[in-house]
């Protein structure tokens, strides 16, 4: 059955796009970018069944021609974060043969984007979706500028109200139903929410005496009692853009569409898995940094510089222990000094890191000094 889908956003350079990719991917075409230089090739997309260009009248004839269309478009926006395109997609009535849609198309793209001085580069995709089922759609990609005889020329901040936003997509519905009763088809799209179709059915079926007619109304309403379809980028830019507008005038946020509660939801449910992933990540580069310290050496090293300071500290004691109980006289004197001396190379060795080894050395070159040989440990205790 035909299904109402209208949505539209914006191809922008901050978000890493640019407007010469977008255009080649939607006409299955091989564009170069002139700016880059980086050159997109789709020409093996299978599901283009039709592109055209339409301009107002008084556009120079480049704006026809694909590559020079969206390379002036490039080649006119400066700014890191410039906003380049407009895209609408829309999804075509199943029910229309080709012909009817490409005319449908043609037809809305003129009235409601052309007219009001737009370059539309628009392309008819149709591929086999997940219900084994053909899901005719189009893109249309919009310029945001002014054109004229000259070329490009100021933005127009009008096209990007919300007001006309809700009138192409009622103008959309309408250019669609009319289109599908001159086929003969019966069948219909809606662009209000489904809340709002469900209202006006209940009330029509209540309206109705018992008979088919009424049957049919409460079959529509209970159609309409059902979670909205997923897909959600249109939705999702209005309840932000609300959002932000409550927040700026300091109201409560509430939901502008259909699909704002449960987009609220997700929310929540993304902001939670958000936190726990940050927790996370802080545990797993406190674990790396404890493993880094482990295998650089670095607690390794502060133990060693401990037991160095403990090591010194055994020696001097044995040192005076020598001095007192191996010297005497002119020796116990200067092995006195020599104890001094040895403990101030401790004291030092101890404050800046220096190793047992080089200590011990040093304790060498005071007894050379001295013309005494140091005092060796017994039985072997304190060797390095």
């Amino acid at each position: 059955m035909a299904i109402f889908r209208f949505a539209a956003t914006v191809i922008s350079r901050s978000k890493g796009r640019s407007s010469v990719a977008a255009a080649a991917y939607r006409a299955g075409a091989e564009l170069l970018d002139e700016r880059t230089g980086a050159v997109h090739d789709y020409t093996r997309k299978s599901d283009i069944q039709h592109s055209e260009i339409m301009a107002p009248e008084g556009s120079p004839d480049w704006s026809l021609d694909r590559p020079a269309l969206w390379n002036a478009v490039e080649a006119g926006e400066r700014r890191k974060d410039a906003q380049l395109a407009r895209e609408v997609q829309l999804a075509l009535p199943r029910e229309l043969d080709a012909d009817r849609q490409i005319a449908l198309l043609r037809s809305f793209v003129r009235d409601e984007f052309v007219s009001r001085g737009m370059v539309a580069d628009f392309s008819l995709h149709d591929h086999i979706g997940s219900d084994g089922q053909p899901q005719p759609h189009a893109h249309v990609m919009l310029t945001m500028r002014s054109i004229d005889e000259t070329g490009f020329g100021l933005k127009v901040r009008d096209w990007n109200s919300d007001e006309l936003l809700v009138h192409w997509r009622e103008q959309w519905a309408h250019q669609a139903n009319a289109q599908l009763a001159e086929a003969g088809e019966d069948a219909r799209i809606d662009h209000r929410t489904l809340a709002a179709q469900r209202a006006e059915a209940m009330a029509q079926a209540s309206a109705e005496s018992e008979g088919e007619q009424r049957d049919a109304l409460d079959v529509r309403a209970a159609e309409m009692d059902r979670e909205p379809s997923p897909y959600l980028r249109a939705s999702w830019y209005m309840e932000q853009k609300a959002r932000a507008s409550a927040e700026a005038a300091g109201t409560a946020y509430e939901p502008v569409t259909d699909r704002g509660g449960w987009l609220a939801e997700v929310r929540t449910i993304a902001a939670e898995r958000l936190e726990a992933v940050r927790v996370f990540a802080q545990d797993l580069a406190q674990r790396a940094s404890q493993t880094w310290r482990h295998w650089t050496g670095q607690d390794r090293e502060e133990v060693s510089s401990a037991r160095t300071g403990s090591d010194a500290a055994e020696r001097l004691q044995r040192g005076r222990e020598a001095a007192q109980t191996g010297q005497s006289g002119a020796e116990g004197s200067s092995a006195a000094e020599l104890l001094q001396r040895a403990g101030q190379i401790a004291q030092a060795g101890q404050g800046q890191g220096v190793s047992g080894s080089d200590r011990l050395q040093r304790a060498r070159q005071v007894a050379q000094d001295q013309g005494q040989a140091p005092t060796r440990p017994r039985d072997g205790q304190g060797q390095e």
